[in-house]
């Protein structure tokens, strides 16, 4: 090779011991750049690297890189080494600056600096050769060669993609703290800060703390590192981007807590369901947190083992969930995290509603009450999850506290609106003067209290008659009330479809009717003889009133139960047409599709649905938004038998979590498509839902389906 790439191996008997290797006897500093003069005089411009490695015995060898000096690089070297399956057992680093060669009548160049790294190392098997070496020399050169035309974080993502690989099948450790010792030491050396770190070794963590100082504008000048049974005992010599020793006490404090997090966070991070995406955020969470001084000061005396496991869980979940909600509310993220009480505390309706409306109450400006209903909606969005990713809350009282929320938030947005239209138009009011009463109603899985990731709301929007608003610039009922809803919806800000996105296609004359409906239009589409289509019916099953007037929602609620339980028999041929369609619209052929495959979630509701609707006309009880609640309901009172009962509710709460899962993942309410069972995909969401082996989610998605697409084979 040229002097790009430069590789001599001396490789003997395999398991002859080499004690010339540098390993041995741990020789000075000027004595390894002697024995080295070769490989470094190769490294002339950036790019330029040069690799030697020696086979001390079996499978443990002394691995020396050479090359020219760039920002992030011992990041790369610690993270190719953790990627090839390479164990470090000690090493010695250092960083060279060559006087450059006087030029006649031309300023000199700035001299350039190299780095020669020698790692004494333990390779995965006995039986690695030189063509094993061979292979990441050629890594490492094409890594180098990547940086040195500016793509280091593109280098570095294709790193932590390879860390993911190895990291999977590495056991997974108890969830304890470690004892760190950090200590700084400015009396060894007159232009350097010694960095002493002992603690036990864990993966990951070189190339983290390296990646965390270059983010610090910190230079790593030299280190020794040893390994000594489980501990490493590592001395790193740094310095601050103008080459000089560190000495401010808040630039030491961040480099402290960067140690500590790091430390930690990567002695956990075989627990993650995602280790590389969790190496990615943890990234930007430490570059983040450094420049916090209060978070500083608390991440570097970390002691809460709850804490971890809270930064841990959250950093593996998905680059949406990171990207949408965590840097967007990062001042939020660290006093919840690091406080478990914070994140153990469940706020009821009645709580929320009460702090809200004390929120709106300080001030009249209708753009800023706009923007406290949406900050409070995202600041109490991003608590609930928090608690649902970091395991303190479950999937039940996840749905709770999220359609708590969006009842809350529903209200009130609602409630401002009108308000707002009022001041301008005056109250609508009905044709006999006195005032037109409105009511909001849920549907789907809000109305259910069912919500989970991404779920949006789906609303109608009723008010009782037509008339007019009582100010001398009046207008008719009709408008005012589709004011109310375009005013609603450009009030409710969703940061992406499915967070908290409005859907109203299920009022009457779905896209084609207006934004709101009278109530006459309301009974006459919702009637036996009307125009409503079968799966309409079913939908009608979670109708409840949210918001407006409670009267009104009672009267609309009776209009329901006289067109959904009405005793009149289900259309199944329509209702297994309609499945058809959504297959072939929703489902690419040869996936598995969550909730329209056949077998999917939707087969299970509409079962449930199916059932109340044929036994709810005699028995009321019957009537129940809750999808589970509904099916005990049927258990208790013999329409479906106990055994049936279990199995449904088995299938339904492993495609609800998979949906879930599925929906954190990928930051979409749409794409419900399971990855295939042989991809890394597909093994992240089988770990995130707790199963040891992605096999076992494999199984019991197959039987969860089947039961499905059985429930409606099997009807007459």
């Amino acid at each position: 090779m040229d002097n790009r790439g430069k590789f001599s191996s001396v490789a003997t008997n395999p398991c002859a011991a080499d004690e010339s290797a540098t390993g041995g006897n741990h020789p000075g500093l000027e004595e390894l750049l002697e024995e080295n003069t070769d490989l470094l005089a190769g490294i002339t411009r950036p790019g330029d690297t040069a690799i030697r490695i020696r086979r001390r015995n079996c499978n443990r060898w002394v691995l020396t890189l050479a090359a020219a000096d760039q920002r992030g690089l011992l990041s790369l070297v610690a993270g190719l080494l953790t990627a090839w399956g390479v164990s470090i057992d000690g090493g010695r680093l250092t960083t060279r600056r060559d006087p450059p060669a006087p030029a006649a009548g031309k300023t000199n160049p700035a001299p350039l600096a190299k780095i020669l790294d020698i790692f004494e190392v333990t390779t995965g098997r006995e039986d690695q050769d030189e063509a094993f070496w061979t292979s990441f020399a050629d890594e490492f050169k094409g890594l180098i060669a990547k940086t040195a035309e500016g793509e280091l974080d593109s280098a570095r993502q294709g790193i932590i993609d390879r860390i993911c690989a190895v990291m999977k099948n590495r056991p997974r450790h108890a969830k304890t703290l470690l004892p760190v010792s950090i200590r700084f030491d400015n009396d060894l050396s007159p232009q350097m800060t010694a960095l002493h770190l002992r603690s036990a070794d864990t993966p990951g963590f070189l190339f983290s703390f390296a990646n965390a100082l270059a983010m610090l504008e910190i230079q790593i000048e030299g280190a020794d590192i040893r390994t000594v049974g489980e501990e490493v005992q590592d001395t790193f010599w740094i310095q601050d981007i103008q080459r000089r020793k560190i000495t401010d006490p808040e630039k030491l404090q961040q480099i402290r807590a960067a140690c500590a997090l790091i430390k930690q966070f990567t002695h956990l991070l075989p627990q993650s369901a995602n280790p590389g995406l969790a190496l990615r955020q943890f990234g930007d969470l430490v570059n983040q947190v450094l420049f916090q001084s209060d978070w500083v000061r608390d991440l570097g005396s970390i002691r809460s083992q709850r804490v971890l496991n809270n930064i841990a869980a959250l950093m593996g979940v998905s680059r949406f969930l990171w990207e949408d909600f965590l840097r967007m509310q990062y001042e939020n993220l660290f006093p919840m995290i690091s406080d478990p009480a914070v994140l153990d505390t469940c706020s009821t309706r009645e709580e929320l509603q009460r702090d809200l409306r004390k929120e709106l109450a300080a001030t009249d400006d209708e753009e800023e009450q706009v923007t406290i209903l949406n900050s409070f909606k995202d600041r109490h969005m991003f608590r609930i999850d928090l608690q649902h990713i970091t395991h303190h809350i479950g999937d039940s009282r996840f749905a709770t506290e999220l359609s708590d929320l969006a009842e809350v938030v529903v209200e009130e947005i609602a409630a401002l609106c009108y308000s707002n239209l009022e001041k301008r138009y005056g109250q609508p009011l009905r044709e006999d003067g006195r005032p037109c009463r409105w009511s909001v109603l849920a549907v789907g899985k809000f109305g259910g209290r069912e919500m989970g990731f991404a779920s949006d709301i789906e609303l109608l929007f009723v008010y009782e008659t037509c008339g007019q608003s009582a100010k001398e610039k009046s207008i008719d009922n009709a408008t005012f009330f589709e004011k109310l809803v375009r005013l609603f919806l450009r009030s409710l800000k969703a940061r992406r479809e499915g967070i908290f996105h409005i859907d109203l296609r299920l009022r009457p004359h779905g896209e084609k009717g207006s934004l709101a409906s009278s109530l006459d239009a309301f009974k006459k589409y919702y009637a036996d003889t009307g125009p409503a289509f079968q799966f309409e019916r079913m939908a009608l099953v979670k109708l409840r009133p949210v918001a407006g007037d409670a009267g009104l929602g009672q009267r609309i609620m009776a209009l329901r139960d006289a067109f959904v339980y009405s005793g009149k028999p289900l259309d199944i041929a329509n209702i297994l047409h309609l499945r058809r369609r959504q297959r072939e619209e929703a489902v690419t052929t040869a996936t598995t599709n969550v909730k329209f495959g056949r077998g999917g979630l939707v087969d299970l509701e509409y079962f449930i649905q199916a059932k109340q609707i044929e036994y709810g006309a005699a028995d009321p009880a019957l009537r129940i938004t809750h999808t589970m609640t509904a099916l005990e309901k049927l258990r208790e009172t013999g329409v479906i038998n106990p055994e049936q009962a279990e199995q449904i509710h088995r299938a339904y709460r492993c495609l609800r979590r998979l949906i879930d899962a599925l929906r954190v993942v990928r930051g979409s309410a749409r794409d419900l498509t399971v990855p295939a069972t042989d991809s890394a995909d597909f093994d992240y969401l089988a770990r995130r839902l707790g199963y040891e082996k992605n096999t076992e989610l494999e199984k019991e998605l197959r039987w969860s389906m089947e039961l499905g697409a059985k429930l409606w084979d099997e009807r007459p």
